[in-house]
């Protein structure tokens, strides 16, 4: 048997349980939950009873001896090789550091940080201490949005030439955090709006060149609303509308992307891939049909640290999101508008 992968979570509320549902569809032997740690014990004792569960992560189930509230503790008394972080998105870079610093592969929730200096340091001490800084964008493993960026990157439909894409959310069923500034940096787009962000910038291969952006707080204090025009690196346009305001409790995430090329287009919507030629004639193909490159992102982070697979959502990613996102809040201005209600 191989090196078992020692992993810590670090902030052990509702995404942590996400984590580790990703996790356990290792087989027995690859990796091993050694640490948890929330400012609140209670939530990362809570935690702990739910890895126990779980006999591939906690072969031996785990003790009040790997449950901390304070992360300095946690770094210092427990041997981990990699760390999930699921902290407020405010918190991120000062955790990242910290675990990159003592030698360990990190994996951090999106957004990777609140401004591209930050996420540029964190991609720039992960190639420093030769370890992996993975980010939390699970489509980088979904087979749809794999499929899509393999077509257009082949350049099989052309050049890319506009893009339309669309994100609707509940924000404020997320909880209270996420509209709160000095947590989360800013709203909808930085809850969920930068994976919709990430999905463009990542299947086209591209960088924000120039962003027009209006938004609206409708009430709060963080965008709910907005919409924004990018000119990308590649030449292409793309327009991407964000809403934090979707009726329902529910933080459930609706969203559509379309792309059309100088030969022909394609279309993720409804668990499906949609091809359209040249001629007009558009292909459906089912995401449960399509090639599996790696079960979920938290299986891609634990073998890319094995060297079995190439990190499928590394830093890099986080960092172009960062920056595109940045030049929106930057052409949005200060404070952001807020003139329609709830």
């Amino acid at each position: 048997m191989g090196h078992i992968v020692k992993i810590s979570i670090l902030g052990c509320g509702s995404v942590s349980r996400t984590h580790i549902s990703r996790l356990s569809a290792l087989p027995e032997g690859e990796a091993e939950v050694v640490g948890l740690c929330d400012t609140l014990r209670e939530r990362a004792d809570d935690l702990r009873r739910h890895v126990n569960r779980f006999r591939n992560l906690a072969p031996e189930p785990l003790g009040q001896d790997a449950v901390f509230s304070d992360y300095g503790s946690m770094l210092e008394r427990v041997k981990a090789d990699a760390i999930v972080i699921c902290t407020p998105h405010a918190l991120h870079y000062d955790n990242v550091i910290k675990a990159l610093s003592q030698g360990i592969h990190v994996l951090v929730e999106k957004p990777m940080a609140l401004g591209s200096k930050e996420a540029g340091n964190m991609v720039s001490k992960a190639e420093e201490m030769k370890r992996i800084l993975a980010v939390g964008y699970q489509r980088h493993c979904q087979p749809e949005y794999l499929h899509a960026r393999h077509i257009l990157l082949s350049k099989k439909l052309g050049d890319v030439h506009f893009i339309a894409a669309w994100l609707a959310q509940n924000l404020f069923a997320a909880g209270r955090w996420y509209l709160d500034p000095k947590f989360s940096g800013g709203g909808q787009i930085k809850a969920s709006g930068t994976h919709l962000i990430d999905c463009i910038l990542w299947m086209t291969d591209s960088e924000p060149v120039r962003v027009k952006a209006l938004m609206d707080r409708c009430g709060e204090e963080v965008d709910i609303y907005s919409c924004l025009t990018v000119e990308l690196s590649n030449g292409a346009i793309a327009n991407i509308a964000i809403s934090g305001g979707a009726p329902g409790l529910t933080t459930a995430v609706q969203e559509e992307v379309r792309v059309w090329c100088s030969k022909g287009a394609l279309f993720i919507m409804n668990e499906g891939l949609y091809i359209q030629g040249p001629d007009g004639d558009i292909t459906r193909l089912e995401a449960g049909k399509l090639p599996e490159v790696s079960p979920n992102i938290d299986v891609n982070f634990i073998r890319a640290i094995e060297g079995k697979e190439e990190c499928l959502s590394p830093g890099i990613w986080g960092l172009r999101a960062t920056k595109l996102e940045e030049m929106a809040y930057g052409d949005a201005g200060s404070p952001i508008p807020s003139k329609l209600k709830r």
